[in-house]
């Protein structure tokens, strides 16, 4: 239950340099006690003190008044810049020990340290005396502004861990960090040595205090950690947090950042301490967040607390979703990214779209994210701005790229081809294309061949000309009648009857061709009227409706031309949305659900429910301020739009989203300019995720014929609603070739198992690997299994 300010009694410091509170019973009679600690920072040395407020009620109110202000002892700064307090049975006597923190600013570097008192009294007095202050190693800031400290066993060992955080300031944007000191000994040393500094994303250039505290809030049994800080801008202060799920047996948030929440009713335009702590205040209640501040008016400071119910991501899950940052980053800007089926990512982005690497400072990774390990495959070539597609064992085929910036002249393109081998993890030269291709567009036919368009050449002009790419012989370029202005990565989808849709949408402008319908069997091209806002589509998502037997094409946001490098750049986003059906036997585009926000750089994912999600871009080009964090999802039976839960990073260009097999999608990259390159990771768990128990997959073959049938071992049988396979997603520049999800027919044939049908139509599903999910009657899906289709 949520509190305003109240004041706390008998405050006197005019000045103020740290604070921190805590909650504990200290006297045994069944209700909380609150503990407020403040620096004192008087002329001379400054002093801290502590005072408990008793009783606090079910609403978070002290009842049972406040004592006096009591010393630490031996106090030793004379100018602070952070401190903090917690409590916990440190010797297991039942007596609470007072841990207190403060961060010392001496002319050089500062130091952090603590100190406790022993076996606290019901009056919150000290008895068993206090411990030497304890320096924690290797602090590194020369100014800090604000810093707290936690206890909890984080890896059940019966020993509690010492977590300490800081916020640095440097110049510029300040840092929060925090780390754990392993196994708090009873003599209050850290016996199990210190992790390293750990870094929270942080968005603040000037703090006026922070603090953290521990607590499982999800009741999974792994405690969470929150932190708070006090942003202090130009104009009002506002108190914020944010959750940090899961804290594993390393210290490391296993289960991502929710986004920082602001703290309501925030009044104070200068503050000189706050500290947060978690509790229950009653029975069966969920912990809130209790918080403390001081208030720095013109006059004499004044110390307030308050309870706030702790808004949780998870709270409105079944409807929004939620994002989570991750603790580990890309490690490379992840202007392509691909998923394998050895179930790791691909990032890859050649020179990053920085000239200064151009001369073979070239990047990709292989990220394990169900291990956090990532591998640095030596990279050969400029993938920056290549195509890619998948061939039916599993490489990646990757053609084009960089053979020169654009300096004095346009981009130069590529003839290289290479080939990522997910077995291996190493990159596989070979047979160069005709030509020079920079954004050009991959998409691989029913046959396993791989068709490519686009792309400026070697002198720096479109490439005009068709090539198909056989594994084992190379490149062929096809007749002059299919010769088109096809835009860069233009957006192509291999449809039903063989022929290759190009949507509309692209990078850049569309090169005067309009939406087509391309016939390699007979050398023809057929345009598809009816798209809206044609010279709108500069960077558009767009995307194969689910299930890809209904041979529907849905177009998503853009903008026209713009500036940038190249001239490429998109503004003015739109949030026109058009749908086309291709099994009509004179197609054209007919209007969709406008989207929510307007929006280019999006991103188009589609989900093993049979929905799509559309997440990241901005309403104005490169604006970071326009960026649109809100994601939306459109379910294709009822042709809505549904806004979800919003990102916390912005997705610009050169940004990535894939589905994973375990039904998450990640989102990495963003690159408005060069060398402003966005490295962290983010994930959205769909809706789905929190509907009930998923169906599982217990057993499935590995490798299926078209034509044939397999039998699925799933003790949810009778609930299952879909099967399908799902192509893994190979993404760059809103451009997807790959995705594409095959609804399979099925009977139950006993309790646990079902008989699924497989298609005989590769133009439907190209050879290759693909992730076989079973969805219930809730639209809840398993995890995948890996299956390769041949």
């Amino acid at each position: 239950m949520a509190t305003d300010f109240l004041p706390i009694s008998g405050w006197v410091s005019w000045e103020n340099q740290g604070a921190g509170t805590a909650v504990a019973d200290l006297d045994g009679n069944g209700r909380p006690d609150l503990v407020m600690f403040q620096i004192d920072n008087p002329p001379g040395g400054n002093q801290g003190f502590y005072k408990v407020g008793k009783n606090l009620d079910a609403a978070g109110t002290v009842t049972g008044g406040w004592s006096d202000w009591i010393a630490v002892p031996d106090w030793f700064s004379w100018d602070n810049q952070g401190a903090d307090i917690a409590i916990a049975d440190l010797n297991n006597d039942g007596q609470p020990e007072l841990i207190i923190f403060q961060i010392d600013s001496p002319p050089g570097v500062n130091q952090g340290y603590y100190r406790i008192g022993w076996n606290l009294d019901g009056n919150g007095n000290v008895t068993g005396g206090w411990s030497d202050w304890i320096a924690v190693p290797d602090w590194f800031a020369f100014e800090n502004q604000g810093g707290g400290i936690a206890v909890a066993d984080l890896n059940n060992d019966g020993r509690p861990e010492l977590v300490v955080s800081q916020v640095d300031s440097p110049e510029g944007l300040n840092q929060g960090y925090y780390r754990v000191g392993w196994n708090l000994g009873l003599d209050g040393l850290v016996t199990g040595g210190w992790s390293d500094w750990t870094a929270v994303d942080w968005f603040s250039w000037d703090n006026q205090d922070a603090s953290i505290a521990i607590a499982d809030l999800d009741g999974n049994g792994r405690p969470e950690l929150v932190v708070f800080q006090i942003d202090n801008p130009p104009g009002a202060n506002q108190g914020f947090y944010q959750i940090g799920w899961d804290l594993d047996a390393t210290g490391k948030v296993a289960g991502g950042w929710s986004n920082w929440t602001a703290i309501p009713d925030w009044f104070s335009w200068e503050n000189q301490g706050a500290g947060v702590a978690i509790a229950a205040l009653a029975p069966n209640q969920r912990p809130e967040l209790i918080l403390a501040t001081i208030d720095a008016p013109p006059q004499v400071n004044q110390g307030y607390y308050r309870t706030v119910e702790l808004l949780l991501d998870l709270d409105t899950a079944a409807t929004q979703g939620i994002w989570r940052l991750l603790p580990d980053t890309s490690q490379i800007l992840a202007i392509h990214a691909a998923l394998l089926h050895t179930g790791k990512v691909l990032f890859f982005s050649g020179s990053s779209n920085n000239p200064a690497k151009a001369n073979g400072e070239f990047g990709s990774v292989v990220w394990d994210y169900s291990q956090n390990t990532f591998q640095f495959p030596d990279t050969p070539a400029d993938f920056f701005c290549a195509g890619h597609s998948f061939l039916p064992d599993g490489r990646l085929l990757v053609a084009g790229g960089t053979e020169e910036y654009d300096f004095g002249h346009p981009f130069i393109g590529l003839r290289d081809a290479y080939t990522f081998n997910p077995l291996t993890e190493q990159w596989e030269k070979q047979p160069s294309m005709a030509d020079g291709r920079w954004y050009p567009t991959l998409v691989t036919l029913a046959n396993g061949r791989v068709f490519t368009v686009s792309g400026l050449d070697k002198d720096g002009n479109l490439n005009q000309a068709a090539e198909i790419y056989q594994d084992g012989t190379g490149w062929t370029t096809l007749p002059p009648a299919l010769n088109r202005r096809y835009p860069l990565y233009a957006h192509l989808f291999l449809l039903r009857d063989g022929r290759i849709f190009y949507s509309g949408a692209q990078y850049g402008i569309n090169e005067g061709t309009p939406p087509s319908l391309i016939d390699l069997q007979n050398n023809t091209v057929t345009a598809v009227p009816g798209l809206s806002e044609p010279n709108h589509r500069n960077q558009a998502a767009s995307v194969l409706l689910p299930p890809v037997q209904a041979q529907k094409v849905m177009i998503m946001g853009g903008g026209v031309l713009g500036g940038g490098a190249g001239h490429q750049h998109a503004e003015g986003a739109t949030d026109n949305v058009d749908i086309v059906d291709l099994k009509a036997a004179t197609p054209v585009y007919q209007p969709g659900p406008e989207l929510h926000h307007a929006r280019t750089h999006a991103m188009a994912v589609t989900l093993p429910d049979r929905t799509v999600l559309v997440c990241g871009g901005s309403g104005a080009d490169e604006s970071r301020a326009e960026a649109t964090l809100e994601a939306e999802i459109y379910t294709p039976t009822t042709n809505t739009w549904t806004e979800v839960a919003a990102a916390r990073v912005p997705r610009l260009y050169h940004s990535v989203a894939i589905l994973l097999p375990d039904g998450r999608v990640i989102t990495a990259g963003s690159n408005p300019a060069r060398q402003d390159e966005e490295l962290r990771l983010e994930i959205y768990y769909p809706p789905y995720l929190f509907k009930g128990a998923r169906p599982v997959i217990a057993s499935a073959p590995q490798t299926v014929a078209y034509g044939g049938a397999m039998e699925i071992e799933t003790s949810q049988a009778a609930e299952i609603q879909w099967v399908s396979l799902v192509k893994p997603a190979a993404p760059t520049h809103t451009l997807d070739t790959e995705q594409r999800l095959v609804e399979l027919s099925f009977t139950q044939i006993s309790g646990d198992r079902l008989k699924v049908d497989l298609i005989d139509e590769p133009n439907l599903a190209p050879p290759g690997w693909y992730m076989l999910f079973v969805t219930d009657q809730q639209g809840v899906p398993s995890v995948a299994r890996w299956v390769q289709l041949s």
